[in-house]
């Protein structure tokens, strides 16, 4: 054990000593414009490497210059890059792209797709966009925010994950098929991210349209999530939605879970739902220690961070912030 730490200790300073002294240096304006002018062109290269090799397919292949369909054969990469557009002040091609996605985008097709990637990447692509629209100048409804077409196709994405939900703790599927619902003979094994990382896009289509139906779906996910947590307050990395059987009992911060924690913080800046906030830093129902405090307390070193950066105090100034 005393080998390790030494190891452990070793190991972290040689790599705060490789890190680039520029994390001690002052940037001035210029520094900021330059670098920010790189971040701009790194995209824009990725992005016309997409257009010109890939489209209308999902993803690009760089090193063979071709486009695949990865997760779902609707243009990914461009539902995903529509808000980036806006936030670089690319105005012009969010206008394009958004008026392209209107007229080209067809859900009703006979495919099945991941219920969480098409929920973070498609629904919540189409909302940034639509809540971008406005000062990207685009033209908007008299309605908007509550009307547009980019809502109404989100909408109409959301509405078809929702059969995946229809199980017996209300935790979804993995896999939906977008005209007849999960698969027969689909798995009843999804991650806990799968889980628990529709709180977001859901909450913020029902404030949008009105439709409860999205908030709750999402709620009733998590807090069946919630009810199965381990007796130390951890949750596993993959569960059975028909049984609630961890099927995969090690747990962490990491992939498989790591947007579940994410996306208990972010609901609860957005929303009116202090037991999310509660959910996070284990203090619902005077549980001694659950979510990331147990995290804390058996991966205290990788925790750390987070536990303090997402602190009641963070919360509640991110909130006046917004």
């Amino acid at each position: 054990m005393e080998l390790f730490r030494l190891i452990f200790v070793v190991s972290v300073f040689f790599l705060i000593f490789c890190l680039d002294v520029g994390l001690l240096k002052k940037y001035t304006e210029d520094d900021l414009l330059h670098y920010r002018n790189r971040v701009v062109q790194m995209f824009q290269h990725a992005y016309n490497g997409y257009l010109k090799y890939a489209y209308p397919l999902d993803e690009l292949r760089p090193l063979t210059c071709d486009g695949q369909d990865t997760w779902g054969s609707y243009s990914l990469t461009l539902i995903d890059a529509l808000d980036t557009l806006a936030v670089m002040g690319n105005y012009s091609e969010f206008q394009r792209v958004t008026e392209l996605l209107e007229t080209t985008l067809d859900f009703d097709r006979d495919i099945n797709v991941s219920v969480f990637e098409t929920n973070i990447r498609v629904v919540g692509g189409l909302l940034s966009g639509h809540l971008l629209s406005l000062k990207a100048g685009v033209q908007v409804e008299a309605g908007w925010p509550c009307s547009g077409p980019l809502l109404r196709l989100a909408e109409k994405v959301a509405r078809k994950l929702l059969p995946a939900f229809n199980t017996s703790t209300g935790m979804p599927y993995g896999t939906v098929n977008l005209m007849y619902g999960v698969p027969k003979g689909e798995t009843p094994v999804t991650c806990t991210a799968g889980v628990g990382t529709f709180i977001v896009e859901f909450g913020a289509l029902s404030q949008l349209t009105g439709l409860p139906i999205y908030m709750d779906t999402a709620m009733k996910a998590l807090r069946s999530l919630w009810m199965l947590k381990s007796p130390i307050g951890l949750v596993g990395n993959h569960i059975d939605v028909l049984t609630g059987k961890w099927t995969a009992l090690d747990s962490g911060i990491g992939a498989g879970v790591d947007s579940y924690f994410e996306y208990l913080v972010k609901g609860a800046i957005l929303f009116p739902y202090p037991e999310l906030l509660e959910m996070f830093n284990g203090k619902i129902l005077s549980q001694q220690m659950c979510s990331i405090a147990a995290v804390h307390k058996h991966f205290p070193l990788r925790a750390k961070f987070c536990s303090n950066f997402f602190s009641s105090a963070t919360v509640k100034k991110s909130r006046l912030h917004m």
